[in-house]
């Protein structure tokens, strides 16, 4: 069963003026798809109840942003249970496993030193890829919270070390509450025996955009014709987003709509990003694609495009479609999982099948040639976003579920 924690009854948390104490354990401290959600629920979380410190295993943009919202941030080891898998071979995953076990013992320490030490109520563990977290809660009887935002099943982007069954039970023995960031996410996962909960990402609502103004700053600063028809795509360079389907489709686009040129926001491994440029070579649309590397100013840009396209294998969420309609650029996405459940087709997006590139070429050239279907989208989708990905209704949620789990027995 998986539980609504906006239905749940109020916790039965008893009268305190102190705020619970929630140690949260992400693993990484760049800014990709978790780590941006978790920042932002840290932002907004209310301090007189949840008073939040934070652990990654070195400095980086999430750690830096996080002290400027003065939340304690420690760095210790983090060894991935679940590794990522691209590029490594058998030897390397042996070697991966070895390192894993080898100091697991002192790292678990070290964090339950900091529970002790700064009076820690309960840990939260923002990733299925680490177990640190987990372990040192069950050895200090602290109730832990396993905040899980990847597929385990079918993700080409990780490489488990162990069988399917030991982290799903895991996972149930070691958590007091565990929340998942769709219901296509949770589908893959077994029934937790009432621990599950779902709540959907949510990010700061930025303010209406210029769009036509916003159109001219990204064609000028990236040296395009004011004229052109931008279709991006953006995310982190790696197979399971599916990019090579993208270029297809773009490949298709571009013979129909001369005026297009496609945009790929995000970065990757070496290998995969020469294998797109061979790509975008192979199908001679060297004038008409840009790969754009890791952009900052992501909303900005997806303000100034005309279409986003979610082109994934797999998605446990989609965040960058809520970034998008947001700023009501409409979107394209394959029936990946979690953008199923942010976009309804022909009202807030255009859904297509995964690895199809003529019907996500016909859903571009569509929104590129009809004006008012892509501003019709565009508008609907950000009234969505606005009521039902917002982060004040995220940090609340989750609050929510922090308390239960806190004061919960058991």
């Amino acid at each position: 069963m998986i539980r609504d924690p906006a239905g749940a009854r109020p916790s039965s948390r008893p009268v305190t003026p102190e705020p619970v104490r929630v140690l949260f354990l992400s693993h990484d401290a760049g800014m990709w798809g978790a780590q941006r959600t978790l920042l932002a629920l840290l932002s907004a979380i209310d301090r007189r109840v949840c008073s939040p410190l934070l652990v990654v295993p070195y400095d980086g943009p999430l750690s830096r942003a996080a002290v400027e919202f003065r939340i304690p941030v420690f760095v210790k080891q983090l060894v991935h249970w679940i590794p990522v898998s691209i590029g490594l071979s058998r030897r390397q995953r042996l070697r991966h496993l070895y390192r894993f076990l080898q100091t697991l013992n002192l790292r678990c320490r070290a964090i339950e030193r900091l529970i002790a030490d700064h009076g820690v109520d309960i840990v939260y563990t923002n990733t299925v890829t680490c177990v640190e977290g987990a372990i040192a809660a069950r050895r200090t009887r602290r109730p832990h919270i396993w905040h899980i935002h990847e597929h385990l099943s079918g993700n080409r982007e990780l490489a488990p070390l162990f069988p399917y069954r030991v982290y799903c039970a895991a996972i149930e023995s070691m958590s007091r509450s565990v929340i998942f960031c769709s219901k296509a996410l949770a589908g893959g996962y077994p029934r937790f025996s009432g621990k599950a909960s779902v709540v959907y990402n949510g990010l700061p609502f930025p303010p209406v955009h210029d769009r036509i103004a916003a159109r001219a700053e990204a064609c000028k600063g990236l040296g395009i014709d004011a004229g052109a028809k931008l279709v991006a795509a953006a995310g982190a360079l790696h197979p399971g987003k599916d990019y090579l389907t993208f270029l297809a489709a773009a490949e298709k686009v571009a013979r129909r709509v001369e005026e297009a040129v496609f945009l790929i926001a995000g970065a990757g491994s070496e290998s995969y990003t020469n294998l797109l440029r061979q790509r975008i070579r192979d199908l001679r649309l060297e004038s008409r694609v840009r790969l754009l590397g890791w952009r900052d100013d992501i909303q900005d840009l997806l303000a100034g495009v005309d279409v986003l396209v979610i082109s994934s294998e797999q998605e446990s969420f989609g965040l960058t479609a809520i970034e998008a309609l947001a700023v009501e650029t409409p979107v394209v996405s394959t029936r990946c999982g979690g953008p199923e459940e942010v976009l309804a087709d022909g009202v807030t997006g255009l859904l297509v099948p995964v690895k199809d590139p003529h019907a996500m070429a016909d859903a571009i050239v569509r929104l590129l040639q009809d004006a008012e279907l892509s501003h019709r989208l565009g508008v609907s989708g950000r009234i969505r976003v606005s009521e039902h990905f917002g982060i004040e209704r995220y940090a609340r949620d989750i609050q929510r579920v922090i308390l239960d789990a806190t004061f919960r027995e058991g």
